[in-house]
């Protein structure tokens, strides 16, 4: 029998721009996620980058995921690009998704969980776009963003939440991210990122599984049950892919 444990995610944030930006229990690496991302974006538009339509080497200038460079020596593109968009509509609607998301499941894992998961999901949609693509240049906090929708699902796997609630977040969940790959799909958006994001969120949302369970006063293995061990093995997950990946390296 599933145990009626965490409250499902909220749906409806505040609106008010301080609630928006301005840390508080619960909330405080999604504002700040939010705001490194529009730092970098206003900072590429202060030194004279399109707001609407940047060029693909302005992008590469300011660190986005690009073949040649990421495989030649910079690997740190792979993170640097998930803090870079491409054009006003771009960031906008990234944020959103940001503070959405980001307001329901930051108070579910715990803000330096989140936080992690951010930016290990990250560097999966950066990795798998890198596998995917002959050539790439990619930007943008989209294979994040799929990825903490991923760790939503895989803590819907287990059994932290009753069976009704978690069946009606899990079809909730992957109908949203059903229909954001469509979307991509039909706008040539990087889809290999957003699945890569996706799938390196389940793994990680599965590693925390311990740690909450032993946070709600559940029995749960000493070992697994420590933040250490949780973003170990996230970590682990980003290291063997990065091997995979760059051992596969057409350069």
């Amino acid at each position: 029998m599933d145990m009626n444990t965490t409250q499902p995610p909220s749906t409806s944030p505040s609106g008010s721009l301080r609630d928006v930006f301005w840390p508080r229990p619960g909330y405080v690496a999604t504002p700040i996620l939010m705001g490194i991302n529009i730092l970098v974006f206003v900072g590429m538009v202060l030194t004279g980058v399109n707001i609407m339509s940047p060029t693909g080497q302005d992008l590469v200038n300011w660190g986005a995921n690009y073949t040649p460079l990421t495989y030649g020596g910079q690997p740190w593109r792979l993170l640097t690009a998930c803090f870079l968009h491409i054009g006003l509509i771009h960031i906008v609607v990234n944020m959103m998704s940001l503070r959405v998301l980001g307001s329901q499941i930051e108070p579910l894992l715990g803000t330096s969980r989140f936080a992690v998961g951010y930016v290990v999901t990250g560097l999966t949609g950066s990795l798998v776009s890198l596998w995917w693509h002959d050539m790439v240049v990619s930007a943008g906090a989209s294979g994040a963003i799929f990825g903490i929708e991923g760790m939503l699902v895989g803590l819907l796997l287990t059994n932290l939440f009753d069976a009704a609630a978690r069946k009606a977040l899990l079809k909730n969940s992957l109908s949203v991210v059903g229909i954001n790959l469509l979307i991509g799909a039909g706008i040539g958006a990087d889809n290999a990122a957003h699945l890569g994001g996706f799938l390196g969120g389940l793994l990680v949302g599965l590693s925390y599984y311990y740690v909450i369970r032993a946070e709600l006063g559940w029995p749960a293995p000493r070992l697994l049950a420590r933040n250490a061990v949780a973003f170990g093995l996230s970590a682990l997950v980003v290291v063997v892919l990065a091997l995979f990946v760059f051992s596969r390296s057409p350069l």
